[in-house]
Order: C-alpha cells, then structure tokens, then sequence
C-alpha cells in the first residue's frame, strides 16, 4: 500500500490556493498534516476526506440560507 504524500507547493498546486493559506491552515489546525523533520507534509487521501467533510458542513448550514 503506498501513500500519496504531498508537501506545501503540490497541495497549493493541488487546491488551487497560496502557500501561506495552507501554513494559517496548519498553525490553526484546521487541515490534516503531519511533519517530517521540520517539513510539513499532506497525505492527500486524508486531504480528500477533509474536503469531503468541508463540503457536507457547506450544505448542511447553506440550507439555511
């Protein structure tokens, strides 16, 4: 079983937004990522299921609206 492993520039690359928005996501622990060393790295399954999950809250409180 392998992992897809990203670091900080795949997932901007992956999620379409900056570098400095994933950091404040991860001061505010808000993504899932792990560090290897002193880098910060993204197993992208774990990613897609916190987008998942990003995505049934919007619909559930858009419902409201």
């Amino acid at each position: 079983m392998t992992k897809e492993i990203c670091n900080l520039k795949d997932l901007s690359n992956y999620l379409k937004i900056s570098i400095s928005e994933i950091r404040k996501l991860v001061r505010e622990r808000k993504i899932p990522h792990f560090r290897i060393g002193n880098r910060i790295m993204f197993d992208l399954k774990s990613i897609n299921t916190w987008l998942e999950n990003l995505q049934e809250k919007e619909s559930k409180t858009s419902l409201f609206y």
